[in-house]
């Protein structure tokens, strides 16, 4: 029919999928696989390192103290 509704069809108006909003955003904080920029943080005495990739915080000691760092 020419000229009718076009929802559904090609190039129509309609809702489609859209970009959405919502979520968390990119990767960050301290859970797993945050990426590698940031710094790990003793939560014993508080000393930082630089995080490196491919080597998570919870793998590393604190230089300082020995006690395993966190993701900060």
């Amino acid at each position: 029919m020419p000229g009718g509704d076009r929802t559904g069809s090609p190039g129509g108006v309609g809702r489609g999928m859209g970009g959405g909003g919502g979520g968390a955003g990119g990767m960050g904080g301290n859970r797993p696989g945050a990426g590698p920029g940031g710094a790990c943080v003793c939560p014993e005495c508080g000393a930082t390192v630089s995080h490196g990739i491919g080597v998570p915080c919870y793998d590393l000691a604190c230089p300082k103290c020995g006690a395993k760092m966190v993701r900060g």
